[in-house]
């Protein structure tokens, strides 16, 4: 009986998130979320922010992180991109349209960026691409191909 209730709980709760997540669509094939959370850790208090927007088979996201620690505040800041490549210059710059056509440009020859992309990415390849920065100023920049 309790797992009964259990469940019922969860798809509940489940429902309810799917509801939320299209009511915050502006357009047919949008969803948009965002969300805060905050967490005590030993290392310290932990604020996490997180936005993305989702259309079709595209998105942006964009993850922010704040670490208040008896040493100082640590930040990090995690930005993804699903989309088609419009412009690649290996070793240069690389481009990728998401929805609205809206273009990222990440430069890839930029100080303290290390760099890892799929050897198949090419122009019109449809990739996820993630942008790591932090305290340390080191940008790390990852495309592979998405499936």
């Amino acid at each position: 009986m309790q797992d009964r209730r259990y469940s019922f709980l969860v798809s509940a709760l489940g429902a309810a998130f799917l509801v939320s997540a299209f009511a915050c669509s502006k357009e047919p094939g949008t969803v948009e979320r965002k969300s805060e959370s905050t967490t005590q850790t030993s290392q310290g208090e932990v604020k996490t922010t997180q936005e993305s927007k989702q259309v079709g088979n595209t998105l942006e996201a964009k993850t922010e992180t704040k670490t208040d620690t008896g040493g100082g505040t640590v930040k990090g800041k995690v930005e993804t991109y699903v989309g088609t490549v419009t412009l690649y210059e290996p070793g240069k710059k690389i481009e990728v349209m998401t929805a609205e056509k809206k273009n990222h440009t990440i430069a890839l020859d930029a100080k303290d960026t290390t760099v890892a992309i799929d050897a198949t990415v090419a122009v019109g390849s449809h990739v996820r691409l993630t942008e790591q920065t932090g305290d340390d100023k080191a940008r790390r920049v990852t495309v592979k191909i998405e499936g």
